[in-house]
């Protein structure tokens, strides 16, 4: 065999061994893509997982966040979100308002029609005072038929014409239960920062007295002074027999 033929022959060889290298190269390297991509795909499901957790752990944060702050019935701030706003405000501004309003008969409606149809007033009440929001007032429900609304900024005058017109909503326009026309008088009672100490517990309980001096006379506007005491050790004042010598 020819010298040029015998290189023909080595160098076909060559080629011949090395695409048999770069075949099992190649197979190497889709038996290695494979793998990759099947723990790509086992991370990728432990991502999702993951991020399913991460979700579902934030809508029941959320939702015990809400719970915690946001009265069930009406959708409004409860006592203790009222107590957190009422201590940031006291805090903040140099003077701020209290109003507490309370339903006249309202456990005589709730024996009578029933807790739904009771709880559908406690809920109208509720958007009626929550579109005074729109002029800087916080809203919320204590407990039971008490409300309570925070004017921040606000001196006697500014609070007592937000109770007047709190307690006009309320009390002047009809509510529709179940198909009749329930009027309700509403128990309002209000105090400020101007008139003692600044403290949110103190301010609060003193529009309380006010609401409930209020309530002793059937259902009016009234404003904390201190003629009106505090509340005896006998009972609070919505245990005093009504007062008719106004």
């Amino acid at each position: 065999m020819s010298q040029t033929a015998n290189s023909l022959l080595t160098a076909a060889g060559g080629l011949l061994a090395g695409l048999a290298t770069a075949g099992l190269w190649a197979l190497r390297l889709r038996t290695l893509l494979a793998h990759a991509r099947a723990r790509l795909g086992r991370q990728d499901r432990v991502i999702r997982d993951a991020q399913a957790l991460v979700e579902t752990l934030r809508a029941e944060r959320d939702t015990y966040h809400r719970q915690a702050i946001e009265d069930d019935t009406t959708g409004l701030p409860n006592r203790r979100a009222a107590m957190r706003q009422l201590t940031r405000a006291t805090h903040a501004h140099d003077h701020v308002g209290v109003i507490v309003l309370d339903l006249v008969g309202f456990k005589l409606i709730n024996d009578r029609l029933g807790h739904r149809a009771g709880n559908t007033l406690l809920s109208q009440v509720a958007d009626r005072l929550r579109r005074l929001s729109r002029a800087g007032v916080f809203a919320a429900r204590l407990s039971g038929d008490e409300f309570a609304l925070i004017v921040a900024d606000a001196d006697i005058e500014r609070t007592a014409t937000v109770a007047e017109r709190a307690w006009k909503d309320v009390s002047h326009v009809p509510f529709a239960l179940d198909g009749r026309q329930i009027s309700v008088v509403a128990s309002v009672g209000y105090a400020t920062t101007v008139q003692g100490d600044h403290g949110p517990e103190a301010l609060l309980h003193r529009a309380d007295i006010a609401m409930y001096w209020s309530k002793s006379y059937g259902g009016v506007v009234y404003g904390y002074t201190e003629q009106m005491g505090d509340i005896p050790a006998g009972g609070r004042p919505r245990d005093w027999p009504p007062r008719r010598d106004r």
